[in-house]
């Protein structure tokens, strides 16, 4: 009985070996090395066809960065670019990028994306469950230059959408609600950290949403309908004694595809990146603007500070505020000239102590979620009485009154 047993364990290894050796060598990156040898038999040197088709891991190990990469197991002309075929994974390296960032010294994830120890496709791509950090595909790849470069204007070249999705950030007012750096809004949520945001907390949004869920596709839906995920819950669809959710505090602010693109590239950008010193070029002081008039640095004021997100652009109102008692939206400021012209000490503590909360049209419904933040002393004097010139101006964009022409007598 013991020989028996014995005999069947042996064979049962014997058997159980020799699958995982047939598994070993038929992995899909062997059929990527072995396919890489057909194409270039001629142009191999007899050591490399000869490791080529026995098959091997190669990886690049980066301490600096506590990273190992073996994405040139596949992609195998990235470090020998004269033997590059037309197809992927066999394509050069676009560009010179690899000549500014060689890599042995940067690796390929700190840039890419993806997960750098695996070798099948769909996981070193990072398009797994649980894997937070998929591949940075075409142009989004731009978003990992923001954790080496401070040093935007000197490579804005090559980083159009990037710099293009900051300015956007910038002129359509986010900063009024969102914070970066502990500059901006403390309406919603700050935003310095948010391109490492864990897919937890999007999950809730995610059952709102057609895969792909990622961060990435996360962002391009937020930016191009922000209700479409958080469409807020009715009372009559709540049980009795829960309040009801308005729908998301962000306007659609109406931007186009490519626009939305950019400004996802810029949100990615935000990382919790810790890289070296070594790595990191500062950025250098921003010159300072120069105007011509009060009106003119108030308007760069309210474009600082965001003040679109909410009034409007150039304060013409419009936006959605449930439940507000200014006609359930935040108000325009074509007024402000008519109110608090005779009144300016009012309109400075208007802007710097805030109106929290905004006054409700049905008191047994929430709060608006939109309101006044304080600024207080993060605005300064000279910034204040800039950006009251300038909403001083914004009457003119009212309709004016028509001058009744006397009839010919």
């Amino acid at each position: 009985m013991k020989r028996l047993l014995f005999f069947f364990f042996s064979v049962t290894l014997v058997a159980l070996f020799a699958v995982v050796l047939v598994n070993d060598t038929n992995r899909q990156w062997n059929h990527y090395q072995r396919q890489f040898l057909r194409a270039n038999h001629d142009r191999l040197p007899v050591a490399e066809k000869f490791g080529l088709l026995a098959g091997s891991i190669k990886q690049v190990v980066v301490n600096d960065l506590r990273a190992v990469d073996r994405c040139t197991t596949c992609h195998l002309a990235m470090e020998k670019p004269q033997l590059a075929l037309a197809e992927e994974p066999f394509q050069e390296h676009p560009g010179d990028y690899l000549a500014w960032h060689p890599v042995e010294k940067f690796g390929c994830t700190v840039c890419h994306g993806g997960q750098g120890l695996a070798t099948d496709t769909k996981a070193a791509h990072g398009d797994v469950k649980h894997w937070e950090e998929p591949m940075l595909r075409g142009p989004l790849v731009q978003a990992s230059c923001r954790q080496c470069h401070g040093d935007w204007q000197r490579i804005a070249d090559q980083i159009p959408l990037l710099v293009k999705g900051r300015e956007l950030f910038k002129a359509k007012g986010c900063y009024g609600c969102h914070a970066i750096k502990e500059f901006g809004g403390t309406i919603s949520q700050d935003l310095t950290e948010v391109g490492s945001k864990s897919y937890q907390l999007m999950e809730a949004d995610f059952e709102m949403m057609k895969p792909p869920h990622d961060r990435i596709h996360w962002f391009m839906r937020k930016l191009k309908n922000p209700r479409m995920l958080n469409p807020g819950v009715r009372q009559d669809q709540l049980p009795e004694g829960e309040e009801e959710i308005f729908p998301s505090a962000m306007p659609n602010i109406g931007l186009s595809d490519d626009e939305v693109r950019a400004v996802t590239i810029y949100l990615l950008s935000l990382t919790a990146s810790n890289l070296p010193v070594s790595y990191v070029i500062p950025a250098p002081p921003e010159p300072q603007p120069i105007y011509t008039s009060q009106a003119e640095r108030g308007k760069a004021v309210f474009e600082k500070y965001g003040c679109a997100a909410c009034h409007g652009p150039g304060g013409a109102g419009g936006r959605r505020n449930p439940n507000s008692g200014l006609g359930h939206e935040v108000p325009p400021l074509l007024h402000v000239k008519a109110y608090y012209a005779d009144h300016v000490e009012d309109l400075k503590h208007l802007i710097r102590d805030g109106r929290q909360p905004t006054p409700r049209a049905q008191p047994n419904r929430p709060n608006p979620f939109l309101y006044m933040p304080a600024w207080k002393d993060r605005i300064s004097d000279e910034d204040l009485e800039a950006l009251i010139a300038y909403l001083f101006t914004l009457s003119e964009k009212l309709p004016q009154p028509q001058q009744q022409t006397p009839p010919n007598s």
